[in-house]
């Protein structure tokens, strides 16, 4: 297996958030897959530098000091099941709400969650 180097960490498809910030009067950006970082800047375009400097000089740092690196997620590591726990109420509801609509509680929960995914898409 071959070892993992800066170009490989550099090619890899992190997930990039810029976002106008009013408080600040400035595009701030994040890597969601890198705890504690962000940046700022008057473009997105700068804020991408920006990022792609910081993610550079993070890999190889973490390189030199035999740090472990984040990766992004990779779908395939997903089976698509979850078990999900709430509460005797909430479960009640789900059940009257999935029944309303003619769905199973399953159908009814995943639905409910890719319109919020919808809303929230990266």
């Amino acid at each position: 297996m071959s070892k993992k180097n800066l170009n490989y960490y550099l090619n890899l498809p992190y997930t990039y958030i810029i976002e106008w910030s009013d408080v600040d009067g400035c595009f701030l950006g994040s890597i969601i897959e890198l705890e504690r970082n962000m940046t700022s800047g008057k473009t997105r375009e700068e804020v991408l530098s920006n990022l792609k400097e910081a993610l550079t000089s993070y890999v190889k740092t973490s390189i030199d000091n035999d740090m472990q690196i984040p990766e992004p997620l990779k779908i395939n590591d997903f089976k698509g099941s979850i078990t999900y726990r709430t509460s005797k109420e909430r479960h009640y509801r789900l059940a009257k709400q999935a029944k309303l609509y003619g769905k199973s509680i399953n159908a009814f929960i995943d639905e409910a969650i890719g319109e919020k995914l919808k809303e929230a898409a990266l």
